[in-house]
């Protein structure tokens, strides 16, 4: 015990650290996980859709309400991110103004969630990934 507290004596400084990359972890396996469920193709209805360059339609599987929606133009795959919003704080989302409806729904159209379900499939993880950073830090403190 009295060497478990001199390691965590030597890391104090560093704890801050430690457990700032064990989040970023989590939040980038949040990320994937979201991008995953994105990139499975979810059962849902065929609609016609125009192409952007306004030649003609394709089909496309409108994801049903509660799954994560399919994967259309890939914008909303390419938008999703995680960004540091401060120490120990980490963000993940799109700046896609439709991710929100997506995520939540609108008047007109049910929910097909993409980040609620991310983050809770890998909400335990966050203890188990800074706990992992953390005794990386005290073995290269204790060589």
């Amino acid at each position: 015990m009295r060497d478990f507290k001199s390691q965590i004596a030597k890391l104090g400084p560093l704890f801050s650290d430690a457990v700032d990359q064990g989040v970023f972890v989590t939040a980038d396996e949040v990320r994937m996980s979201a991008l995953k469920s994105i990139a499975e193709t979810s059962p849902g209805r065929q609609v016609q859709r125009a192409k952007q360059s306004g030649n003609g339609t394709y089909t496309h599987t409108a994801a049903a309400k509660g799954y994560a929606p399919n994967s259309d133009t890939g914008k909303l795959v390419t938008s999703i991110a995680s960004d540091k919003a401060g120490s120990g704080i980490y963000r993940v989302g799109s700046n896609l103004p439709y991710a929100g409806w997506l995520e939540f729904g609108t008047k007109k159209m049910k929910a097909r969630p993409w980040l609620q379900p991310a983050t809770r499939v890998n909400a335990h993880n966050l203890i188990v990934n800074i706990s992992e950073v953390v005794d990386i830090f005290i073995k290269r403190l204790t060589k």
